[in-house]
């Protein structure tokens, strides 16, 4: 079954490739991983291991290296299985919604996002 929140999203999203590091809590692991996509309210990412739903991580995210890297905490609101192309291994896309986002953070995401976003 699909999520059907892909329709009712808040905000636009850019598939972009951006590096994270997310330490899974209470665990305290830290995976280092690439966004499949970003939005001002949360990213999507591709996991080798599914994280539980609706747990809390810590996220360090550089969009760019000319910007400051964006702290935060995230709530993991879904995750679907997959296989990645190449190698056919099971993978899990990982949806993480924002959680105490400082405002100017956000507005910072929100402007990276629109600068990049194809107009249609």
């Amino acid at each position: 079954m699909m999520w059907d929140g892909f329709n009712k999203r808040k905000f636009p999203r850019v598939s972009l490739r951006c590096e994270l590091v997310l330490k899974n809590q209470p665990a305290g692991q830290i995976l280092q991983v690439q966004t499949e996509n970003l939005g001002a309210g949360g990213l999507c990412v591709i996991l080798e291991r599914p994280l539980e739903r609706f747990s809390t991580v810590s996220i360090r995210l550089e969009l760019d290296r000319a910007l400051p890297w964006i702290e935060c905490l995230g709530k993991v609101v879904w995750t679907v299985p997959s296989r990645a192309i190449a190698t056919k291994k099971e993978c899990f896309d990982t949806g993480i919604e924002f959680v105490n986002l400082e405002p100017a953070l956000q507005d910072l995401i929100r402007s990276f996002v629109e600068s990049r976003v194809e107009v249609s």
